[in-house]
């Protein structure tokens, strides 16, 4: 089982005091820290700016690999995007996990930057396309709907051949199947409950069979929202209150899927929650739910969300520390 840390930002800390956490994550033992892109009303989830902020993550680090998920593709011009992850994996030494997205939690900056998103599909295909090609050939060209490139030759190369892995956020089947279907790995969002979880495994694995290789456990990561406290009752009156208000008032997108699940806001509970989608406890809690999930999914990939924008820096580093030396080693004996 691979640990990868997924980093919003905290109640009280500072850009200063998440790059000491994620130093602390690389001492931890973590395999990937794992950044989002947010902008605007959403910037303190973090962060506007992923390829800065995963720059001086790399600085300050030297083993732990370096992921996004994930970059907003319809959000900037292709080749930009490129160069700067290309940047990045030279600067960290071939550390670069890209991943990629087609759409922001809502309309507001898609608006902002004139980049419709009822056109976000097509113009997340195209781009995709046109980052893979700038990163593996010579020269190149691309004559697109929506973008058209003269031939040129894009600098630096990355320095994992033939370009970083890509990871796609897959939310629709549509978007499982088309990552599948090009053998990139799939980041599967955190509130599908575990039989959306098996249909979701199930066909990742199928397609990419169909595409010509024979299934990879390793290509899919399942996101997790994790809690870790020394009892469930003492991590229940840590992270509830901080974790419905997150839901409530700064994740959209997550609260409207919410809503479509459980039918309306008024059905949501934190008892719920910790049911059908969230790891909240004790060690042993913690630890006991993750190898259900392992032997229900053979989930080899763990994206976990260990941080709160709604919850204090320093519970949310406590619970990092805790899940690191009290959880992680358990699935590795559970594993083997």
């Amino acid at each position: 089982m691979k640990f990868h840390l997924f980093v919003m930002g905290t109640k009280s800390g500072s850009y200063h005091d998440i790059l000491d956490q994620m130093q602390a994550a690389e001492e931890l033992g973590y395999d990937a820290v794992v950044l989002a892109e947010r902008h605007f009303r959403h910037s303190e989830l973090l962060s506007p700016s992923p390829f800065c902020l995963a720059a001086a993550i790399a600085a300050r680090t030297k083993r732990i690999r370096i992921g996004l998920a994930a970059r907003i593709l319809t959000l900037d011009h292709p080749l930009r995007i490129a160069e700067d992850a290309a940047t990045l994996d030279v600067l960290s030494g071939g550390r670069l996990d890209f991943g990629a997205t087609r759409a922001s939690l809502d309309e507001e900056c898609h608006n902002v930057f004139r980049s419709p998103i009822d056109e976000s599909r097509s113009r997340f295909q195209e781009a995709l396309e046109i980052i893979v090609g700038a990163w593996t050939q010579d020269r190149f060209s691309y004559p697109g709907r929506h973008y058209c490139i003269p031939e040129v030759s894009v600098f630096p190369r990355p320095i994992q051949k033939p370009h970083p892995p890509i990871s796609l956020v897959t939310v629709s089947p549509e978007s499982l199947k088309f990552a599948a279907g090009r053998h990139y790995s799939a980041i599967i969002g955190a509130t599908r409950f575990l039989p959306e979880l098996q249909e979701a495994v199930l066909s990742y694995r199928n397609a990419y069979a169909a595409a010509g290789l024979n299934g990879s456990r390793g290509g899919l990561c399942i996101n997790r929202f994790i809690y870790v406290s020394d009892t469930d009752e003492h991590a229940r009156r840590e992270i509830e209150a901080p974790f419905l208000a997150f839901i409530e008032e700064r994740a959209p997108d997550l609260r409207r899927v919410l809503v479509r699940k459980y039918g309306s806001a008024e059905r949501f509970s934190f008892e719920r929650f910790r049911e059908d989608f969230c790891i909240f406890g004790s060690p042993d809690t913690v630890a006991t739910r993750i190898g259900q999930l392992q032997a229900g999914l053979g989930m080899t990939n763990l994206l976990c969300t260990l941080n709160f924008v709604t919850l204090e820096h320093a519970l949310c580093l406590r619970s990092m520390e805790l899940f690191a030396r009290e959880v992680m080693p358990r699935q590795e004996v559970m594993a083997a």
